[in-house]
């Protein structure tokens, strides 16, 4: 073999987008496609050819050709030449030992060490033949490297059909820099399409680290970020709840607005289960279909099922259809398969909605026809969502100057429920809701009185049971909203502090509810953010009554440089003048607190690693803090992150008290460690650990990943996560990429 270019070992090339196929050693058909992942910046010292020198090209004609070298001979069409023989047209190069050079045929014979270069393509040869006017050649002996991908090789022999298509025979293919021989793609037929994009193999070996890992009858890579159809890299995983576990996705891109995902998964305990997952995009339209099958599977004795389609429509520039509809086999299926089908195992339920609206400035019109799956099997039936059969919300508002603003909410919806479900009452609601404000605001002072009626209306099928059919209710509302800002400069000017006082004043009158029944109206949560709020309810069915008053005060200090908040504290309470006789339950006892939680709230940054957040609800009455929620994560660089997290609830049986803490740090420029430890100090048990470890090379990328989580049948899963990215080729995933975002904050994703 003759000398790498530039006196370097055989050029090698890496790539960013992560998608392809390490095949089992049985010989699965490969193909990468969905090139669609961001490129991704080698470690330091990973410069794919260091000290490279490319030739110099020449700026000439279409028509003229160069011909330099130490001895030259023509005679008639036919011209030799010899030592340090260089070639030049537009937009190539050939330099050799030895060229013969036919003008009448365009034929370019060379032997000794030979190079061709168009600009992105470097090939070193041993010698070959070359037509210059259709740009195709073969030659013997080669190495070669793409300086676009790049990517770098070795072959027997290359021939060239086009300018940009080259075929190679007993070739090498990888990504890696010169003088790293990591991984290779060992092929006897290698084909590099650079016009499309596409790097094709027949009869491949993927060797890892010298070891073979995969066997392929076909591969399918890509050369640049354009998707391609065909088999995406596998995952592969073992857990106690489906055994081996593994995935061979298939992608079709149809159209470059059309594609399809077909992912056979095979799991030892359970079967093959089948998932497929087809795209659209259309000017006036987008969505999703996603069907996942797994005939008898032989844990749960069934046939499964989950299926989804989510559509969006444009109909008219001010008019929108939206679908998300959703079904599953059973209730079991989510705990089964939640990790990798979307929804958690803690699904109560699956929504099925359609939505039609139509959006003016000044107002949106929506029609929405709801329909629910329950899932959890413990759902009493009383509990089980309405079907809103249909929704028809109006949401209006407009400023009309000089501070003055209305906003109307508007609704009229049927709820129905199927009569085995249970025997509560269906019906139908009219609620209104409309509300006027004035606001005087200078920036240091805000003054804001508030105004409103809401006025709802039943028309019931109590089913049997007692009560009136025909019900309305009217409660008025008022609040006045004020405070004041000031502004002080600290630490030499070079930060800024506020001080915002803040007092709220609300005021609802009770109105009798009892008789009226709860469809989709929930007590709302109590936060910092309620302080300012006179609804004590989510949704329509209850008004609560109050007489309140709120002090808050915040302080801020902000960077006067940059402008980013360095630090916010808060603290309020609310007054109440009057019990709160309205309750959900019309059989609850009034609240009789004269005030409420006094809520804190905080948000921390120290310099550009440390930052921090909390939230305190404490009862002075009880003598005890209701909620905490507090949050430290130091982040000195891209790759290192420690987050540290407390929660602690007190809600009756919703009640938690958790610690969880994660870990994303550098052990060497390379590897880095991984974990995450969720425990429960009110149940004494872990709810996930998770440790691991990532190494990043020049060229490939490696996860190792255990995990034990509880469950909610109240037993342990444990698992085992492996990835491994070969740069340019394939991602080799078990998961482990969804895993590591959802329980490390800050993640990225990216090896």
């Amino acid at each position: 073999m003759t000398p790498s270019p530039a006196g370097h070992a055989r050029p090698l090339h890496r790539r960013a987008t992560v998608r392809a196929i390490i095949a089992c050693v049985l010989g699965v058909a490969a193909t990468t496609a969905q090139a669609e992942l961001e490129r991704l910046e080698r470690p330091p010292g990973c410069e794919f050819a260091p000290g490279m020198e490319w030739p110099e090209m020449r700026e000439l004609a279409a028509e003229i050709t160069d011909i330099d070298a130490d001895y030259v001979r023509r005679e008639g069409e036919m011209i030799s030449a010899r030592g340090n023989v260089q070639l030049f047209e537009q937009g190539r190069r050939l330099d050799t030992e030895f060229l013969e050079y036919d003008r009448a045929t365009g034929l370019a014979r060379t032997e000794g060490d030979t190079r061709l270069f168009d600009g992105d393509l470097l090939l070193h040869t041993d010698g070959g033949e070359y037509r210059l006017d259709e740009e195709t050649g073969e030659f013997r002996r080669i190495d070669y490297l793409v300086q676009s991908v790049p990517a770098r090789g070795s072959a027997g022999v290359g021939i060239q059909l086009a300018p940009h298509l080259h075929e190679f025979e007993d070739a090498e293919y990888t990504t890696c820099p010169i003088n790293n021989d990591s991984w290779w793609l060992r092929t006897r037929d290698l084909e590099l399409d650079r016009e499309r994009g596409i790097g094709v193999a027949r009869n491949a070996r993927i060797d890892f680290k010298g070891v073979p890992i995969a066997y392929t009858p076909y591969i399918h890579f890509p050369l640049d970020d354009r998707r391609q159809s065909g088999f995406l890299l596998p995952s592969a995983g073992v857990s106690s709840r489906h055994g081996v576990d593994i995935s061979t996705p298939w992608y079709w891109n149809i159209a470059p607005n059309y594609d399809a995902t077909f992912t056979p998964r095979v799991m030892s305990d359970r079967g093959v289960k089948l998932g497929t997952e087809f795209r659209y995009l259309q000017p006036r339209h987008e969505g999703v279909a996603d069907i996942r099958y797994l005939p008898s599977d032989r844990v749960f004795g069934d046939d499964r099922h989950y299926v989804q389609w989510f559509h969006q429509s444009r109909l008219t520039s001010d008019l929108r259809f939206r679908l998300d509809a959703a079904d599953a086999s059973d209730s079991e299926y989510f705990r089964d398969f939640g990790g990798a089908d979307r929804y958690s195992g803690s699904t109560p339920y699956l929504r099925r909605r359609a939505d039609l609206t139509y959006n003016q400035p000044a107002y949106r019109l929506r029609t929405r026809i709801e329909d629910y799956q329950v899932i959890d099997p413990e759902l009493r039936a009383q509990r089980e969502p309405y079907q809103r059969l249909p929704q028809i919300t109006l949401e209006a508002g407009e400023y009309l100057g000089r501070g003055l603003a209305w906003d109307l909410d508007t609704e009229l919806v049927r709820f129905e429920r199927s009569e085995s479900d249970s025997l509560e009452p269906l019906g139908t609601r009219f609620d209104l809701n409309p509300t006027a404000s004035w606001r005087y605001d200078t920036g240091g002072f805000f003054f804001e009185p508030s105004a409103g009626v809401r006025y709802t209306h039943y028309e019931l099928d109590r089913r049997g049971l007692p009560g009136p059919e025909s019900i309305s209710r009217t409660v008025p509302r008022a609040s006045v909203d004020t405070g004041l800002v000031f502004e002080r400069p600290i630490q030499d000017g070079r930060r800024l502090q506020t001080l915002e006082p803040r007092i709220f004043y609300g005021y609802v009158p009770f109105v009798d509810q009892t008789d009226i029944p709860i469809f989709d109206t929930g007590e709302a949560d109590f936060s910092f953010d309620n302080l300012f709020s006179l609804d004590r309810f989510v949704g329509a069915d209850r008004v609560g009554d109050t007489h309140q008053l709120t002090t808050a005060l915040t302080t801020r200090i902000f960077d006067e440089q940059t402008g980013q908040e360095r630090m916010s504290l808060s603290a309020g309470q609310i007054r109440y003048f009057e019990d709160r006789e309205v309750r959900r339950d019309p059989q609850g006892d009034p609240l009789t607190e004269s005030r409420s939680d006094l809520a804190l709230e905080g948000r921390v940054r120290i310099g550009d690693a440390w930052s921090g957040r909390g939230s305190i609800l404490y009862n002075q009455d009880e003598g005890e803090t209701t909620l905490t929620a507090l949050s430290v994560s130091y982040s000195p660089g891209a790759r290192a992150r420690i987050n540290v997290g407390y929660r602690q609830r007190e809600a009756g049986a919703r009640s938690i008290d958790q610690t969880d803490v994660s870990v994303l740090w550098p052990v060497t420029p390379r590897i880095d460690a991984i974990g995450r430890w969720n425990y429960s100090l009110q149940e004494e048990r872990d709810l996930e650990l998770l440790a691991g470890l990532q190494y990043r090379s020049c060229c490939y990328g490696i996860r190792v990943v255990a995990r034990r989580a509880y469950d909610f049948d109240e037993t342990y899963d444990n698992s085992i996560y492996f990835q491994l990215t070969l740069d340019g080729l394939g991602r080799f995933d078990s998961g482990v990429d969804s895993l590591l975002s959802e329980g490390i904050a800050g993640y990225d994703a990216l090896p």
